[in-house]
């Protein structure tokens, strides 16, 4: 006799063997109990969780000989025969290769015909989603009016592709993916009946690397037990291709760190031991997520299958890093994980996309910035108001924002008032030249200045002094920001607002941060309040 796959050995067989869905469990119970079963059932969920055996439980249950009954007896030959697939009024139609319009008219013809022998003519058709449109056409009018003796249980992985004249006419029960904890509960079963020797520590890897889905992780479970009779970690993550949990958490405290040098050996040791990096980016990528759900909800607990040890794992490495930080972490590694998939070259690509992702624990937001300058020294004489006030009635959320604005253009020329400040002592010349100077923007990445009109001519000149200037720019802020020099024409040659724009695009600095965050430059407003 062939070998049984473990996923069609230990198919459920009644209603209390479909692990993961106890509420649709007990409607469907109910339903038959109180006898209110109806002609048309619609099941829908992700793959493997047990749609297609919870239509042959049902049908069962239909044409059991002690039925209609919630519990169907498995010996009568109406139980066997739909078991074993022999059964003359159970139908199980694949979609998928049945799309055709005439495939459903033949249908249509054989419904009008009672059972041969049992109670109900059962149509259970898999992936109805697959048929073309005039085959559900063709099905409508037979789902408008059936046949007392006829019951039909479609199955789907993508219900939204199901026209709305066909869902309106079925009873719709949506199946959830099977949580971890009852995945490796139940494997843990087949191990000890099947006598599968494996640890708890690969059953926990099989479970999550199921994603929510009975039938992979016994499929899993089936290859592992063929590759050793003792089967552990290693030989799991060698097998499957799995990245083991230790190196998901070496990977994310090096990014957490901004240590790419870290990440780099690691990848090798990845690459060289023929390990597949897609599933690695992607549970990277679960991994900064949970970060995330915990940083964010004081219940993360019940949010989150993971143990005690676990949990304290993560709320310590959470505790290492801001909110804002961890979005742009998830935001990158995200992106990462698509261009992974699609790379010539998975593991330069994802070199290439740590190296991009550790840039992010080296920022400091602008307000951060402007924060740490507040307080620090005393405001520069003679500074002069960015923004002259008009006095007109404005909305709470026009208040808000132009607080803001005030608060950053005001911390800006604070900023700058103090590199001048301080280059006085170092170097009046380049310090007189700097206050024709007006300040464009401030940024996590630097500090645009502009000369306008007939102090143009001074802009070569600064330029070559930058370097001086970014120094100085470093001990007042603890940071080194890039100082961009532009030079505007003044009155009637002056640029519009759209040549300023042009202007702080052509930075490199400005272009690669858009790139990063994918970011768009909205509106620049020049300094002497035209557009």
């Amino acid at each position: 006799m062939s070998y049984l796959v473990l996923a069609r050995k230990w198919r459920p067989q009644g209603f209390d063997e479909l692990t993961g869905q106890e509420t649709l469990v007990k409607t469907l119970k109910n339903a038959i109990a109180g006898g209110k079963v109806v002609h048309a059932y619609l099941f829908s969920g992700p793959r493997g969780v047990g749609k297609t055996s919870a239509a042959r439980i049902l049908a069962k249950a239909l044409n059991c000989a002690e039925g209609p009954t919630a519990s169907p007896c498995g010996k009568c030959p109406d139980c066997i025969s739909i078991t074993n697939g022999s059964s003359v009024d159970v139908f199980e139609i694949d979609g998928a290769s049945n799309t055709q319009v005439d495939n459903v008219r033949d249908l249509r013809d054989t419904v009008k015909y009672a059972p041969s022998g049992s109670r109900y003519k059962i149509y259970i058709i898999d992936e109805i989603h697959m048929l073309s449109e005039s085959a559900f056409n063709a099905l409508l009018k037979t789902l408008e009016e059936p046949p007392p003796h006829v019951i039909f249980i479609f199955a789907t992985t993508a219900p939204k592709k199901i026209p709305a004249t066909i869902l309106s006419r079925c009873q719709h029960h949506v199946f959830r993916k099977v949580p971890r904890g009852k995945i490796k509960e139940h494997l843990q079963r087949i191990s000890e009946a099947e006598k599968i020797n494996i640890n708890s520590a690969a059953l926990e890897m099989i479970a999550r690397a199921a994603d929510g889905s009975m039938r992979d992780a016994l499929t899993m479970l089936d290859q592992a037990s063929s590759f050793s009779d003792d089967v552990g970690e290693n030989e799991l993550q060698m097998l499957l291709g799995l990245p083991e949990a230790d190196i998901i958490l070496k990977l994310s405290e090096a990014t957490l760190k901004g240590d790419i040098s870290e990440n780099l050996f690691i990848i090798k040791d990845l690459a060289d031991r023929g390990c597949d990096l897609k599933p690695v980016v992607k549970e990277l990528v679960d991994h900064f997520r949970n970060l995330a759900v915990v940083k964010i909800s004081g219940k993360a607990g019940a949010l989150l299958e993971f143990t005690a040890a676990e949990m304290e794992s993560l709320h310590q490495q959470a505790s290492t890093v801001s909110m804002e930080e961890l979005t742009l972490f998830l935001s990158q590694l995200m992106k990462l994980e698509s261009e992974v998939k699609t790379a010539a070259n998975p593991r330069y690509a994802l070199e290439l996309g740590l190296l991009r992702t550790s840039f992010v624990k080296g920022m400091t937001s602008i307000n951060g910035l402007l924060g740490r300058l507040d307080g620090s020294a005393d405001k520069g004489a003679g500074a002069k108001p960015a923004v002259e006030h008009k006095a007109q009635a404005k909305s709470p959320a026009e208040d808000n924002k132009t607080e803001n604005t005030n608060e950053k253009t005001n911390g800006s020329l604070e900023l700058w008032h103090k590199v001048i400040e301080k280059l006085k002592a170092e170097d009046s010349l380049i310090a007189c030249k700097l206050t024709e100077a007006k300040v464009v923007g401030l940024t996590d990445a630097g500090l645009t200045i502009s000369f306008n009109g007939g102090m143009s001519v001074l802009a070569g000149s600064v330029v070559k002094d930058a370097r001086i200037i970014e120094d100085a720019l470093k001990d007042i802020t603890g940071q080194r920001l890039k100082l961009k020099v532009v030079s505007l024409p003044d009155k009637n040659g002056e640029k519009t607002g759209e040549g300023i724009k042009q202007a702080i695009l052509s930075d490199p600095t400005v272009r690669n941060t858009l790139e990063l965050f994918n970011g768009k430059l909205l509106k620049i407003k020049p300094l002497n309040g035209s557009e």
